[in-house]
């Protein structure tokens, strides 16, 4: 239990916009606070004033972390490394190194379920949240954690009867020592290895969602991901799982789960009567939810997605009609194959959230058509073969950027070299393919900047093909986070004739 903080040194670190809430709620709990970033206060600006203003002092600058191993309670950002020699040594000094949703979680009363996996928890848990919207109109419904509002300055104020739905990376897990009662883990594959020392810690990062559940706490999982699936054996409270094959879902209806599924172009679901969830209380029969053809967002991931979201929402309180009401209204979130608009007959589409090749992979089974690609950006340490692969597969033209322009270059160039075992394939053969940007057996052009990589993306473009901005990489060596690189694609595509 971290407790009180009235009257106690609190070191908050990383003034990024969930500390920055954390530092003003401890302030006013009357905590002594110090605030520590790498930024000087001017690059800072109005977050050092009014911090300032409540009482906040500050550690600043290259050195900013020196004085961390004399605080007893410190509070990381979620996306810095945990590991760090500073850190360490206050750990060794008795420090309790925690975070905002850690004292979020021991702070609320009401219900809270999370959202995590690698791809898709924005779009899960905003659905989530809509789902229990329209079922519950009476109920105040709050979504945020890695999306919408920082929660914890409300944390006090948000009322017994409330309910929260969160979405978590594994930044904001990693420190947790309590589970919130309803989770869900959509999917583990490698990502931010840039900051985490190895994908083992990475998954075991992602399994603190449930670690710290109850025997009537509830995990829901993906049956389809194998890692999810081989989770249920380690959770302490009943397990359901959402799945695309309907026989996987019989089978595990049959071993007691509840279970949610694509059912031909339905989505069903079912519970065995004990668990008592009241949207499924019809003796285990089976419930239609919605039809595929309910669906604004494009893409079969999208499907599974809902699927998960309305076994978590039902176990919050969600109706089937309202979770199927929310399906046929929800129309996707910013950046996430986002349409922009269509010039010429070439549609644009924004997908500026796919910051690991896994995500622009489901891109590529979502865009029916002919695609040109713009890939590419800050090198989080991922491997890009089976996205060049799929690539070469599907025959979309490409334009990279940023730092792992190269990087991706020559993954495609591997995956488009004929196989040693192929005898039937000789130079002569090989002579009739284009050769664009040094990559063999695809029009490939490297760009050095957005509005670059979209002129060329379009001169690539004919009429009744997509350019899209799906880029595999993180933003950050170009660009503040991928909002900002979206909403910049957003708006060049915006002038374009």
């Amino acid at each position: 239990m971290l407790g009180s903080f009235q009257g106690r040194r609190v070191a908050v670190v990383g003034m990024g916009k969930s500390n920055r809430a954390l530092a003003k709620y401890l302030l006013r709990e009357g905590a002594l606070v110090t605030c520590f970033d790498r930024k000087t206060a001017a690059h800072l600006g109005q977050a050092y004033v009014e911090l300032s203003s409540l009482g906040a002092k500050w550690s600043l600058g290259d050195r900013y972390l020196d004085a961390l191993p004399s605080f007893t309670w410190v509070f990381l950002t979620p996306g810095m490394k945990k590991n760090l020699p500073d850190i360490e040594r206050a750990r060794e000094n008795g420090a309790v190194v925690s975070d905002e949703i850690a004292l979020f979680l021991e702070r609320c009363r009401a219900r809270v379920a999370a959202v995590t996996g690698s791809a898709g928890k924005t779009t899960t848990c905003t659905l989530a949240g809509m789902m229990l919207r329209e079922s519950l109109p009476e109920a105040p419904v709050y979504v945020g954690g890695n999306i919408g509002e920082v929660l914890i300055e409300n944390a006090d104020s948000i009322p017994d009867d409330a309910l929260v739905m969160l979405e978590l990376s594994s930044f904001q897990l990693e420190l947790l020592q309590q589970s919130p009662p309803a989770c869900l883990v959509l999917n583990v594959r490698p990502n931010h290895l840039d900051i985490h020392d190895s994908f083992e810690d990475y998954v075991a990062a992602k399994k603190r969602i449930y670690q710290f559940q109850k025997a009537q706490d509830w995990c829901v999982l993906n049956l389809d991901d194998p890692l999810t699936r081989d989770m249920a054996r380690e959770c302490p409270g009943n397990v359901g799982f959402f799945t695309l094959d309907a026989g996987a879902a019989q089978r595990a209806f049959d071993a007691g789960h509840a279970v949610a599924w694509l059912d031909g172009e339905d989505l069903r679901m079912r519970a065995p009567s004990r668990y008592g969830l009241n949207a499924l209380d019809r003796g285990g029969e089976p419930v239609r939810l919605a039809g595929r053809k309910d669906f604004l967002v494009p893409g079969l991931h999208n499907v599974s997605n809902a699927l998960g979201a309305a076994l978590l929402s039902t176990i919050m309180g969600a109706t089937a009609c309202g979770i199927g009401r929310a399906i046929r209204s929800f129309a996707g979130v910013e950046h996430r194959i986002e349409l922009v608009r269509e010039v010429g007959g070439v549609t644009y589409f924004n997908d500026s959230i796919a910051t690991s090749p896994d995500r622009t992979e489901a891109l590529l089974e979502a865009v029916p058509g002919p695609l040109v690609l713009i890939l590419g950006g800050y090198d989080k340490g991922l491997p890009f073969d089976g996205l060049a692969r799929a690539v070469i597969a599907r025959g979309c033209a490409v334009v990279t950027m940023g730092k792992t322009a190269v990087k991706i270059e020559e993954a495609l160039r591997d995956a488009a070299r004929p196989k040693k075992a192929d005898r039937s394939t000789t130079g002569r053969d090989m002579a009739g393919v284009r050769e664009a940007g040094g990559v063999a057996g695809l029009d490939v052009t490297r760009a050095g900047s957005l509005e670059e990589a979209v002129s060329l993306a379009t001169a690539k473009a004919r009429p009744g093909s997509s350019v899209v901005l799906s880029p595999a990489c993180a933003s950050f060596d170009m660009f503040a986070d991928f909002e900002e690189r979206g909403r910049l694609f957003k708006e060049i595509v915006r002038r374009l004739a």
